[in-house]
Parts: structure tokens; sequence; C-alpha cells
């Protein structure tokens, strides 16, 4: 019978709690990202196209997002709100939101408000339902935001750096939730439009933890523990091995000429010894390269050259 040394006992000991402890952590953070998961999901797919004034330069009467665009060739910007939120994490009182237009007007290259007007666009109130799902298109009339902001300026012979801001707020339990906003320069002959969400609540919210990225790491750390502990129990096996049988080990100081029969080299400890246990011969020891000569045949088992090279 194997008889395991105690070094051997302290390395499976430690592998067990080590590799109990990936596997609670693993199961921590699965846990935790899965909680996250079902009680937080946004998805927003908002965008928008340009649709321009009747001319004889453009080919298509619409522009799609992210270009740059011709104030006065500008007819409409069409938004389509297309917004789906599922927070389990509050409790159910329905939710509402609204969607406004906002003018601003700012002096001095934009550091001063000096004027400031609000459009409701659309309110929705009260739905009770468990999910969000708002799918808007609204068609923004570009030219009369910009006579707007041309009347002010006019009225009181001033000019000032102007925006358009269209802004989907949602309210949940009557508390702001995320918003989709859209920035339009009003003033410019050359128009940018920007879009972005609230980047505060999302940085609160989204999921940090990749749910794969954890099971990917969880699976890459068991099979590492497994591998390193089956090759340190595989070598500790084989020193008991060769403990138990040194009986029958001799060892020699001369170098063995393998070279003058026929040589069959083992990859396991075990089949050497089972060779020599069903022959009822002798294991050689030469520096670790351990062989036994049956029937002018050399079985060998180079266990320096496996462990300690």
């Amino acid at each position: 019978m194997q008889r395991k040394s105690k070094k051997m006992k302290i390395l499976f000991i430690l592998s067990i709690i080590l590799l109990i402890g990936i596997l609670f952590l693993g199961i921590v953070c699965i846990d935790k990202n899965m909680s996250k998961n079902k009680m937080y999901q946004l998805k927003n797919e908002t965008y928008y196209e340009v649709t321009l004034n009747p001319n004889n330069y453009f080919f298509n009467d619409k522009l799609v997002a992210d270009n740059y665009y011709i104030a006065n060739s500008i007819k409409s910007v069409d938004i389509y709100f297309d917004y789906y939120l599922n927070n389990k994490s509050k409790e159910n009182g329905g939710y509402s939101y609204d969607i406004t237009a906002t003018i601003k007007s700012y002096a001095d290259n934009g550091t001063k408000l000096v004027w400031s007007k609000d459009f409701n666009l659309k309110n929705v109130n009260n739905i009770n339902e468990n999910e969000i799902k708002i799918n808007e298109n609204y068609k923004l009339d570009y030219q009369y935001y910009a006579n707007y902001v041309k009347s002010f300026q006019e009225y009181y012979n001033i000019k000032t750096e102007s925006y358009l801001y269209v802004k989907l707020n949602v309210k949940i339990n009557n508390e702001d939730n995320p918003y989709v906003s859209l920035t339009i320069p009003i003033n410019d002959s050359i128009v940018e439009i920007t879009m972005e969400e609230d980047k505060a609540f999302l940085e609160n919210n989204r999921q940090n933890i990749n749910l794969k990225k954890i099971i990917f790491f969880i699976i890459l750390a068991v099979v590492s523990v497994y591998l390193v502990s089956k090759i340190l129990f595989n070598k500790n096996n084989e020193k008991a091995i060769l403990k138990s049988y040194q009986d029958v080990i001799i060892t020699v100081q001369n170098e063995p000429n393998f070279n003058i029969y026929n040589s069959i080299y083992l990859t396991s400890l075990k089949d050497l010894v089972n060779i020599v246990s069903n022959n009822n011969s002798n294991i050689f020891n030469y520096q670790n390269i351990y062989y036994t000569i049956i029937d002018n045949i050399y079985y060998i088992y180079n266990f320096k050259k496996r462990y300690e090279n």
C-alpha cells in the first residue's frame, strides 16, 4: 500500500482550499452579476435623420445621423425614440415620460446664459407597467426654432450663441431616470447634432462585470489548479511508489549502455513497477533513471528528465 508523504498531504489540502475559494468567489460574482442583470436592463436605440427642404443640390431629401448639415437646408430633424428600461430594483409605481425642447442663448462665447425658452412637445403620464417601453417618432421643425431665435436677437439687437436641446425625460415613482438628449446648434450656418445619454446614471447602474468573462475565468482557474495539482501529486505519488518499492530498487554507479539491447521508454513509473512485479525482477536506478532488463530488452523510465530538468 502506498504511503503518502506529509508534504503531499499539505499540497493536497492547500489545493482543495484554493479550489474551494475560487469556486466560492466565482459563485458570489455570478450571483451578483445575475442579480444586477435581472434588476436592471437598459436599451436605448434612439436615432435621428434630417429631412431637407426641396433643393437642386442634394439627391436625397433625407440625411442620416452623424453628419454635418447646412442650417438653411434643414426642414426637420426626425427623432425616433426607441427606449426600453427594466429596473426591478424599484417598486412598481408606474412611470411617466415627456419630450421637451429648450432653447438656450449664450453670450461671451457661450459662457453666460442670457435667455432660455422651454417647449413641451409631448407628455405621457401614469403608465402602470413593469417594463418601460417607449417608441416615439417626432418631427422637429428646425426652422421654427431658428426663426424664434432670430426674432429674439432682432428684438434686442444682439447676437447670441444658441442651441436647441431635445430631451426624453423618464420618471419612475416620481424619480428622474436616464434620459436621451440631442443638442442642435441654431445660429451656425453648418450644424452638427450630438446625442447622448445620462452618463452618471449609466455608470452607476450598468453591470460592470461581464458574465461570460467571469465564467471563462472560473473555468480557466479550475483547470489550472487541476493541472498543477495533478503534476504535483503525480510527482509525489511516484516518489511514494519508489519509497514503497525500495527493497527491489538497486542503485548502480556505472552508467548503463542502453544501446546494447532494444529499449522501451515508459511514460509511467507504474508501468515499470508492473513489469518488474510480473517478471519477479528488480528495478535499477542510475541517477534517477529507473530501468529493468527482461529478455534482453531495456524498460526505461527517466524520472529525472521528466521532473527535475
